[in-house]
C-alpha cells in the first residue's frame, strides 16, 4: 500500500475491487471507451476478476504492478505499472480514474507516486507513458506528474474508433 496523503492511498488490485471496476466502466463507458479498449470487452465483475487475475500473475512474476486509487475508502480507479523490461530498464505506466473523481488532483498524485515506486521499486531508469494525442485530460496528467513529450507516434494505440496518435511522454530515474 501507498499512502499519497490524508485522502488517497493506493492499494495492489485484488479481486475485491471486481464490483468497483465494473460499475465505474458501466458508468463512464462512453467517456473512458474512447480511450480504453477494454472497456468495451470488460462489461461485468467477472470481466474485471479476469483481469484482475492477469495482473496478480505479472505481479507475481515481479513484471509488473495495479493499483486501485482509493479516496477516502471509495474505489476511484487504477493506475499500473507493465510492460517492465529488466534487461532495457524500461516500462510503461497507464491509468484511468472514474468521472466522479475527476477535476481533484487525485490522478496526477497518484500517478507521480506510481511512477516513483516503478523507478525506486523495478530499478527502472525510463518509464514510459502513452496518452492519445487527442486525450487533453491525461496528456496533461502526464506533464502535471513529472513526465516531458518525447515524441508523436502516428498510429500507436488502438481504440473502438481506429488508431490514434500517440503522445509518448517520458520520466527518468535521476
Amino acid at each position: 500500500m501507498i499512502r499519497i496523503d490524508d485522502e488517497i492511498e493506493l492499494i495492489p488490485i485484488h479481486s475485491g475491487f471486481a464490483d468497483a471496476i465494473a460499475e465505474h466502466a458501466e458508468r463512464d463507458r462512453e467517456r473512458m471507451a474512447r480511450w480504453l479498449p477494454w472497456v468495451e470487452r470488460g462489461r461485468t465483475a467477472d470481466d474485471a476478476r479476469a483481469f484482475i487475475a492477469t495482473v496478480e500473475e505479472r505481479r507475481a512474476l515481479d513484471r509488473g504492478e495495479c493499483y486501485a486509487i482509493v479516496v477516502k475508502e471509495d474505489f476511484a480507479g487504477a493506475v499500473d505499472i507493465h510492460d517492465v523490461n529488466r534487461e532495457h530498464e524500461v516500462a510503461a505506466l497507464g491509468y484511468w480514474l472514474g468521472s466522479v473523481f475527476g477535476g481533484r488532483g487525485i490522478m496526477t498524485r497518484a500517478v507521480r507516486a506510481a511512477a516513483e515506486r516503478a523507478l525506486l521499486r523495478h530499478r527502472i531508469h525510463r518509464l514510459e507513458l502513452y496518452a492519445s494525442v487527442e486525450n487533453k485530460p491525461s496528456r496533461a496528467v502526464a506533464e502535471r506528474a513529472g513526465f516531458t513529450l518525447e515524441a508523436i507516434l502516428r498510429e500507436r494505440l488502438w481504440s473502438p474508433s481506429g488508431h490514434d496518435d500517440a503522445a509518448l511522454y517520458v520520466r527518468f530515474a535521476r
